[in-house]
C-alpha cells in the first residue's frame, strides 16, 4: 500500500517541481528579452540624440563660415558683423561642448578641430589673399570638415 501511494505522490511532486522550473526558465527567458529590447531602444534614443546635436553643430559651424564670407568676401566689419561673428563662434563651441559629452572621442576630436578652423578664419582670414574670398575661406575649413563628416558617418554605421 505504501508503493500505491507513493508513487503517485512522487509523480505530482515531480510535475509540481517540472512545472515550477519550467516557469521560472520562462520567467528568465522573457526578463532576458525584455533586458534586450530595452538595450536597444535606449540606444536609439542615445544615436538620435547625438545625431540631433551633431546636427547642430553643423550649423553652427555653417554660420560661423557665413560670418567669415560676410567679413572677407563681402567686406562687413561693423558692429553688427562683429557681435554676429561672437555670437556664431560662441554658439559653435557650446555645440562642441555638447559633442564632448555625447559622442565618442574621436568625433569630439574632430569637431574640435573643425571649430578651431572655423574660428581662426573668423579671425584671421583664409590666409590666401587671392580673389574670390569666400572660395579660399571654404577650402580653409573644408579639410577639417571633411574629416569631421567622415568620422561621424564611420561612428553612426
Amino acid at each position: 500500500m505504501t508503493s500505491t501511494t507513493l508513487v503517485p505522490l512522487f509523480g505530482v511532486l515531480l510535475g509540481g517541481l517540472v512545472s515550477t522550473g519550467t516557469q521560472w526558465l520562462l520567467g528568465r527567458a522573457s526578463e532576458r528579452t525584455e533586458v534586450r529590447r530595452s538595450s536597444r531602444e535606449r540606444a536609439e534614443t542615445r544615436r538620435s540624440e547625438r545625431v540631433t546635436h551633431l546636427i547642430d553643430f553643423l550649423s553652427a559651424v555653417q554660420e560661423a563660415e557665413r560670418v567669415a564670407v560676410d567679413h572677407y568676401h563681402h567686406q562687413l566689419a561693423d558692429e553688427q558683423w562683429q557681435a554676429r561673428a561672437k555670437q556664431s563662434i560662441d554658439r559653435m563651441w557650446v555645440a562642441q561642448k555638447t559633442i564632448h559629452m555625447l559622442c565618442a572621442p574621436e568625433v569630439n576630436h574632430a569637431a574640435r578641430a573643425l571649430a578651431y578652423d572655423v574660428q581662426d578664419v573668423i579671425r584671421n582670414g583664409p590666409g590666401d589673399p587671392g580673389e574670390p574670398r569666400d572660395e579660399r575661406v571654404w577650402a580653409y575649413i573644408r579639410p577639417s570638415r571633411m574629416a569631421f563628416l567622415d568620422v561621424v558617418r564611420d561612428q553612426l554605421t
